[in-house]
């Protein structure tokens, strides 16, 4: 009891969106879009009435307000610099509905620093197979709150050094055309990308989520095959990098075009350094064979802590720093069948973790649990830290104890 009060007050105090592990160093390059130049409102009876009517008359700078309803073929080419664009009055679906821009999908963003919030996209397809409903051809861009299903690619950018991409807060369902080449979301050879707080499932036959970026913050994120899932890798990151993959639950379905979970330079290292940072994960492979993590063998580092590997298969292909995870045991997750892997009381992996350290100003201790759906929690310990993407008698399951 004295423990849920603890939790339940520290978190009253403190905001569980935003601290400073969770605002990680490259998130701080990412522009934040300054006061509008001027406020675009489309949709019935406004101004405007549909997206792409607005994108004509957009300048820099320009609020892009979408109202609720559903724009079918109606596909743009966003040109301008640092555009929000925002569905307001509920979400606004976005159906391609056969239409494509430039024969690459259902919006083009050509512009540099673009923030999309709060709009479902679907039905991206193009002649070659490789159609996405967003295409980020600029640098530059935050998704927050969006919906991408039954999309060729859900998001697909190309490669731009000088680019960071953030998405948060978004779910990404049924994406991919299941030759293999489309997933729920392609990140190019940018500079930085990070996910967070985001429910990413269910990819035909492709990955859930690959990025070639130079740094990859994977945080605090729900990817999963569940029953019927037929993705390939949970995460690629084929390229290798810097990646922290910190605080997800990760599922493998028994229907899963790949055995392998996280595969981390695959196609060869494009990097130096080369470093994978899996700390606090829970991983679930109900395939019951394969392998958790796969490390190209030249990588310079992969550190492994605290982790749940639940399921059957090899942990990793690779020698690792491997500390403190919980191999094989059965956890005593919440509930199992709806894929909530809280902690039950009495769980081998309360207090069994360790300290796992900080690299640079990073710190790799955990700072928030992801709550479905696409929710933050702060993270607090209040003892010693438990193993796996959950802390016991978060405030989730403290305030349902106290009731």
């Amino acid at each position: 009891m004295m423990k849920n009060l603890m939790i339940l007050l520290t978190t009253i105090l403190f905001s569980v969106s935003c601290n400073s592990q969770i605002d990680n160093p490259v998130n701080q390059m990412l522009k934040v879009p300054d006061s509008p130049q001027s406020t675009i409102m489309v949709g019935p009876g406004k101004d405007y009435l549909t997206p792409s009517a607005a994108a004509q008359i957009a300048v820099d700078g320009d609020l892009i307000q979408i109202a609720a309803g559903v724009y079918s073929g109606d596909v743009v080419v966003w040109r301008q610099n640092n555009l929000t664009i925002r569905g307001v009055g509920g979400r606004p679906q976005i159906r391609a509905n056969g239409a494509n821009a430039e024969g690459k999908g259902t919006w083009i963003i050509k512009g540099a620093n673009t923030t999309i919030e709060n709009i479902e996209f679907s039905g991206a397809t193009v002649p070659d197979q490789n159609g996405a409903a967003i295409r980020q051809e600029g640098a530059g861009l935050i998704i927050r709150h969006c919906f991408f299903h039954d999309n060729e690619n859900g998001v697909l950018t190309g490669g731009n050094p000088a680019s960071n991409v953030l998405i948060e807060y978004s779910e990404f369902y049924r994406n991919g055309f299941g030759d293999g080449y489309t997933h729920n979301m392609y990140i190019g050879e940018v500079n930085s990308f990070t996910l967070r707080f985001s429910y990413v499932h269910q990819a035909k036959t492709g990955h859930n989520v690959k990025s070639r970026a130079r740094v990859n913050y994977i945080l605090y994120n729900r990817i999963m095959d569940e029953q019927d899932g037929t993705s390939s890798y949970d995460i690629d990151l084929p390229n290798g990098g810097t990646a922290f993959v910190i605080g997800n639950s990760i599922q493998q379905g028994t229907k899963t075009d790949n055995p392998t979970m996280l595969s981390f330079g695959a196609e060869g290292l494009h990097y130096s350094p080369n470093a994978l940072y899996v700390v606090n994960n829970t991983f679930v492979n109900d395939l019951h064979s394969g392998r958790f993590i796969f490390a190209q063998p030249n990588t310079n580092e992969v550190k492994v802590v605290n982790n749940i590997f639940y399921g059957g298969g090899d942990v990793v292909n690779r020698q690792a720093e491997l500390k403190t995870n919980l191999i094989g045991t059965y956890p005593k997750f919440l509930n199992p069948g709806e894929y909530d892997y809280h902690l039950k009381a009495k769980s081998p992996a309360i207090d069994a973790g360790s300290n796992p350290g900080s690299v640079g100003n990073f710190h790799l201790t955990p700072a928030a649990h992801y709550i479905h759906p696409m929710k933050a929690q702060k993270r607090i310990t209040i003892r010693k830290i438990d193993i796996g993407a959950y802390e016991f008698m978060s405030v989730r399951n403290s305030v349902a104890r106290m009731k």
